[in-house]
């Protein structure tokens, strides 16, 4: 079986032969068929995740998985043929947090499928059927796949953990793979969004979605949002970098009362919000991690709707995977990436 494998931190992947899955009960084997490219994926390729150190390699990347159903046991849990997506994050359902429902941050999940466990650059995998998402007809699995991670990432951190509502006011400093869903996933919600990056072509995908962007290098972007809220600013900031800079950015975009939601991270970044502003103003700084299954279901149903677009910049076939891991680690890449693992038309 055809596979992209890290094998040495530093270094491109290699093409291996990755032995076949076994099907086993309460399984699906699946074909994938596309798999998009995250960020924590080149972060797990060179090497830059908590883990790295103790991940045993060769190691198959990849968690945004759109796949086929070949086979299911027990026989006929799901029709063969049926399109999915996979939920990369496989519960102990043992644990404090999956017994309080909060299964995107167990403490000791079974599997944790392309960060630790093998992952979508390769041709099958056997998954869990309660991991499976089915895709609605319309949704090609080119735009399937980063459904998973984008758009569910963004839609927890906006609905869900920055509990916007119609007549908000909401910014997003980031406009990558999670942010450019992110600030759609608003929209639909009824806010009245706007987006920072410092990408020409991040804004000019924006603007082509009719979104409200802007250059956060022109000028003080802050300033401009602050004087078009008549100095009170914004009720929700989602901070998708989650570098001290742009948390720095976000504290002076909120209001008083407000949220500050953050989805990206650096191994040993440290966030700091003032403590005047997070005590007497009330300010809230909160993490958002990936998305629980429900969610996801309700994030795929908005693409569906026509009310979010799945924004893939480029597609390559599973042994140019590289190209696609270095344009992200360069920022040519706006949304996803995308690699056709089963070169599907």
């Amino acid at each position: 079986m055809r596979a992209m494998a890290v094998t040495r931190y530093g270094e491109p992947l290699e093409q291996v032969e990755a032995p076949e899955p076994s099907l086993r009960s309460g399984h699906a084997l699946l074909e994938v068929l596309t798999c998009g490219v995250c960020f924590s994926d080149v972060k797990t390729v060179r090497g830059k995740m908590p883990y790295s150190a103790d991940l045993r390699l060769p190691h198959v990347p990849g968690h945004e998985v759109c796949a086929r159903v070949i086979a299911t046991d027990p026989p006929g849990a799901m029709v063969e043929g049926t399109i999915v997506v996979v939920y990369h994050l496989w519960p102990c359902r043992l644990c404090a947090r999956c017994r309080a429902g909060q299964e995107n941050i167990c403490t000791n999940p079974r599997e944790w499928m392309g960060f630790k466990g093998p992952g979508g650059f390769q041709e099958r995998l056997v998954v869990p059927l309660d991991r499976l998402t089915r895709v609605p007809e319309g949704i090609d699995p080119i735009h399937a796949a980063s459904t998973t991670c984008a758009l569910g990432t963004g839609y927890r951190a906006v609905v869900s953990r920055g509990r916007v509502r119609p007549g908000m006011r909401m910014a997003v400093l980031g406009l990558g793979g999670v942010g450019i869903h992110a600030l759609q996933v608003a929209r639909a919600a009824g806010a009245e969004v706007v987006g920072l990056d410092v990408s020409e072509r991040a804004l000019k995908k924006g603007r082509d979605l009719a979104l409200d962007v802007r250059d956060n290098r022109e000028g003080d972007g802050v300033a401009r949002i602050l004087s078009d809220t008549e100095g009170e600013g914004v009720d929700v900031v989602v901070d998708t970098v989650g570098h001290p800079e742009t948390i720095a950015q976000s504290e002076r975009l909120v209001r008083a009362g407000g949220r500050v939601v953050a989805v990206g991270y650096a191994v040993g970044s440290d966030f700091a919000i003032g403590s005047t502003r997070f005590v007497l103003e009330e300010v809230e700084l909160l993490g958002s991690r990936y998305v629980l299954m429900d969610e996801l279901q309700q994030a795929i149903r908005l693409v569906s709707e026509g009310k979010v677009e799945m924004v893939v910049d480029r597609v390559s076939q599973l042994a140019d995977a590289n190209e696609l891991i270095e344009a992200l680690e360069a920022g040519n890449i706006v949304g996803r990436g995308v690699v056709n693992v089963a070169g599907i038309a």
